[in-house]
């Protein structure tokens, strides 16, 4: 059996969209059989151990880590390009006056035009008090982050339908606000359907079929895939519907469900 190697590291979160790259990254390597980039969580560490790995070295690590794993060929090699792709690529910038830093909402307002919508990726534990603060600040929410407790969701869902705010997700991987794209988002034209979805996937899908179709979309709204079950109670459905409907770019409304 070729050999597996494992590294982790304690405290360090990725969202979904830099995991994937580094996994490719990895995957990439010759000589590698098998490999990912993962967060600590208990369903990651289950697969990891069907895949093989030490379980004595997998202990501990939690939804706050995140562990390469990779069978064959050169480990050290791939486990240092997956590193490079995670930790070390920067967005080409045409000037160095196109950068600049924000390290808090509050900092935003100070902004000669403060944005209203944040779109969150952080650790699950810690998503719902980012979550709060931007809702505080008057911004509709994108929560990309996974693992956020079921009763903070309701809380901040409920927080935000109160102010007329929205709040997708959490896990909400796909939305397009004004034509804008949001987490994983498909180049498509613009139209009178407005997509409300409760499954990124199934979002992405529904606008491609649309633009093929020869239509368009207005927006897309990713609610996430609790929002339609019983304890959430569809809140954020009921506010994106209830928005398409005062929306005069707005003719029709597709919503996407599955099961919650």
């Amino acid at each position: 059996m070729s050999q597996t190697s494992i590294r982790s590291y304690r405290n360090k979160y990725l969202d979904s969209v830099k995991l994937l790259a580094a996994s490719r990254a990895l995957l990439d390597t010759p000589g590698i059989q098998w490999g990912t980039v993962v967060t600590g969580t208990p369903a990651n560490i289950e697969v990891l151990i069907e895949e093989g790995f030490d379980s004595a070295t997998l202990s501990g690590l939690t939804a706050n880590d995140l562990v390469m794993a990779a069978r064959g060929g050169d480990a050290d090699r791939a486990f240092s390009n997956a590193e490079q792709m995670m930790f070390n690529a920067k967005p080409a910038a045409e000037s160095a006056n196109e950068q600049f830093s924000i390290r808090s909402l509050t900092e935003t307002m100070g902004l000669a035009k403060p944005p209203n919508l944040a779109v969150i990726s952080v650790g699950g534990a810690y998503a719902a008090l980012e979550a709060h603060k931007a809702i505080g600040a008057s911004m509709d929410v994108l929560l990309f982050s996974d693992n956020v407790a079921l009763d903070d969701e309701i809380e901040l869902k409920r927080r935000a339908a109160e102010r007329s705010l929205f709040l997708m997700g959490p896990g909400a991987g796909t939305a397009m606000i004004d034509g804008v794209g949001l987490g994983f988002a498909n180049v498509v034209r613009g139209g009178s359907i407005g997509v409300v979805a409760a499954a990124g996937t199934g979002a992405q899908e529904v606008m491609s079929l649309i633009d093929r179709a020869g239509l368009g979309v207005s927006q897309v709204i990713g609610v996430g895939g609790r929002d339609l079950s019983e304890e959430v109670g569809g809140v954020m459905t009921e506010l994106a519907i209830q928005s398409f409907e005062d929306d005069p770019k707005t003719e029709a409304i597709l919503v996407v469900s599955k099961p919650p």
